[in-house]
């Protein structure tokens, strides 16, 4: 469907609810990609990987398109929420079969404070559902800047700048969630 847009430009829309269903679809996609990319690590297949992960890496970025453009889901569930945290993990996994030492050098120091901070907010999520999930901005760019970590580190090796920085600017979005949490339960 076509409307007349400011400036006499045409605007194209898109129905509401096949917006949800594509953004929907691409998240569920996200969220079954982690099978395939698992067997490729498990076989030490690193281009592989690397490609499948892209690919997979990109629906979060286009069902976040579509999702602002589609109608409220039906559930309350979050799921690119938990498909983001699903990946997330997964990617842990995937650093550990796909680089030897990598989790021990970095991710040790890190894995206390994302542990804690996403038990508290899971705690909230549970216990005042009403709150729901806010999609901060800082929180968009930590994840695909988490998105990118593990390519890099495929095609460029090990980087402990980039990947402290990473982690750092991680911990720093998780905080602002946690605070975002925190401020909503004590209004």
């Amino acid at each position: 469907m076509y409307l007349g847009g400011p400036n006499g430009h045409l605007k194209r829309t898109m129905n509401k609810k096949i917006a949800r269903t594509i953004a929907d679809c691409l998240t569920w996609a996200r969220i079954f990609s982690i099978l395939p990319i698992s067997l490729l690590a498990w076989y030490d297949l690193k281009w592989w990987v690397f490609g499948v992960y892209i690919a997979a890496a990109l629906t979060d970025l286009l069902d976040g398109m579509f999702a602002r453009r589609a109608a409220p889901a039906a559930s309350d569930v979050d799921l690119d929420g938990i498909a983001d945290l699903i990946f997330s993990f997964a990617t842990l996994l995937w650093f550990w079969m796909l680089i030897p030492g990598f989790v021990s050098s970095y991710w040790l120091p890190y894995l206390p404070i994302f542990v804690l901070l996403e038990i508290y907010m899971m705690n909230v999520r549970l216990r005042h559902k009403r709150y729901g999930i806010p999609h901060l901005r800082f929180g968009r760019f930590a994840m695909a800047l988490y998105f990118f970590l593990l390519p890099v580190v495929i095609v460029f090796g090990d980087l402990p700048w980039f990947v402290h920085g990473v982690l750092i600017i991680g911990v720093a979005s998780k905080l602002q969630l946690s605070w975002a949490f925190w401020n909503r339960r004590a209004a």
